[in-house]
């Protein structure tokens, strides 16, 4: 039996106690506190309601007296311990599986309505032309902004698996290597414009700017050791045609003053 300390609150084992004045006294052994608790009263006993052995038939003229069998009065019963408060405690499991999200509905390559179809930003009303990436509406052509056939399939094939981010980075690393990360950035806005909270569709989306802005410094690091050589050998052979013609002049002058 376990009772609830109140100085600390804890779950303690019941294994002595003491009534003092009437109540329930028990000592933490964890903390030191002592906790008390009321005893319930004791049952109330029947002997004052039963007759008395020498007590005769009242009313009697012969003054017969009649034997009443004796009650023996109830034995007072131990104080009982007074039971703990336990709070019922909810077992929450950190291995249930995780709710999958709904594929949205429409194409996954189009935008959805309301919003541009090349850059997927919000649409203004009363609006011709995409305030953010300047596009005419009604010169829009779809076929202009679509997935390769293998960034499509590979596509597909994500949406199955969309909570796998190790499925992300591999289609993220192929598309950086055939060119195609913007338009795998485009995908992830076309999909955060038809659910806005998708965290996967967010990190996907951040991923591909880290990646292309880590790119670009490298494109432009300085020129190539084969440029530079070729640079070197153009300006050695133009410095030693001058030579030769100052040399021919010069030789030409010298000839000319004899």
């Amino acid at each position: 039996m376990k009772y609830q300390c109140e100085g600390c609150e804890r779950l303690v084992p019941l294994e002595s106690f003491q009534v003092e004045d009437g109540q329930l006294s028990v000592t933490c052994r964890a903390c030191g506190a002592t906790t008390l608790a009321e005893t319930p009263s004791p049952a109330p006993s029947s002997s004052q309601d039963a007759p008395r052995s020498d007590d005769g038939v009242r009313g009697g003229s012969e003054g017969v007296a009649v034997a009443v069998p004796m009650v023996a009065p109830f034995a007072s019963a131990p104080p009982v311990p007074a039971r703990a408060s336990v709070t019922a405690l909810r077992v929450v499991r950190s291995d249930a599986p995780s709710v999958m999200p709904a594929i949205p509905d429409g194409d996954p390559f189009q935008a959805p309505p309301g919003h541009c179809p090349k850059c997927v930003a919000p649409m203004r009303e009363d609006t011709e032309a995409c305030a953010q990436c300047g596009l005419v509406y009604a010169n829009f052509l779809p076929e202009e902004h679509q997935p390769s056939e293998l960034l499509a399939s590979e596509w597909h094939a994500l949406l199955g698996e969309w909570q796998d981010w190790d499925t992300h980075d591999r289609l993220l690393t192929m598309a950086m290597g055939r060119g195609e990360l913007a338009m795998v950035g485009r995908l992830y806005r076309l999909r955060l414009a038809r659910t806005p909270d998708d965290a996967q569709a967010l990190r996907g989306r951040d991923e591909v700017v880290r990646r292309v802005t880590s790119a670009v410094p490298l494109a432009s690091d300085g020129p190539s050791p084969e440029f530079g050589r070729k640079v070197k050998n153009t300006v050695m052979g133009a410095v030693l045609v001058v030579a030769l013609v100052l040399v021919l002049v010069l030789f030409q002058m010298l000839r000319g003053s004899f």
